[in-house]
């Protein structure tokens, strides 16, 4: 028990996460030896194979985000969905590299183009989650209730953005 009386347990998805983890060299020795069994020395040349399409699929990942980025930052708009998918790619290249069957499924997985859409909405729905929960409490829900004070008018395009400004008198 801690200080103030209160267990600091893990969230029950950080428990699982951690379990799996440890479980999964062992996971990935058993799925080898059985492979080993089957097809003999070209588990060697499947893993080497799983590793190669890895490097390759980071470095290409990289070179799009890279290049994806600089293009948007040269012509002034915003960056396109290529530069989105680059983290799962790389994730996915990453799976790729660690040795064993299991990783390498779960990264041929997270490159495939309907496994990033999924997990495109996924991230949206957990981030809209999140600003809905940030924006209904803000300031962490100490009490602190935003005013709207302003209204900034756009000149370049003619159009009215609305603003908030709040002030915290925490900061006075």
């Amino acid at each position: 028990m801690s200080k103030t009386g209160r267990t600091s347990r893990l969230p029950f998805w950080a428990r699982l996460l951690l379990v799996l983890a440890l479980l999964m060299p062992v996971i990935e020795i058993i799925v080898i030896v059985v492979v080993w069994h089957v097809i003999g020395w070209w588990t060697l040349v499947a893993l080497a194979a799983c590793f190669v399409v890895g490097v390759l699929v980071i470095k290409r990942a990289s070179r799009e985000a890279v290049s994806e980025l600089r293009e948007a930052v040269r012509t002034g708009r915003p960056p396109s969905q290529q530069l989105a998918d680059a983290p799962q790619l790389v994730v996915g290249g990453v799976l790729l590299l660690v040795p064993g069957f299991v990783t390498s499924l779960i990264g041929l997985i997270a490159i495939l183009p309907g496994a990033r859409h999924l997990s495109r909405v996924i991230v949206r729905a957990l981030l809209a989650r999140r600003v809905v929960q940030f924006t209904a409490t803000p300031y962490g829900g100490s009490g602190a209730s935003p005013r709207a004070d302003h209204i900034a008018h756009d000149s370049r395009s003619g159009d009215i953005i609305e603003g908030e400004i709040v002030e915290d008198d925490r900061l006075n």
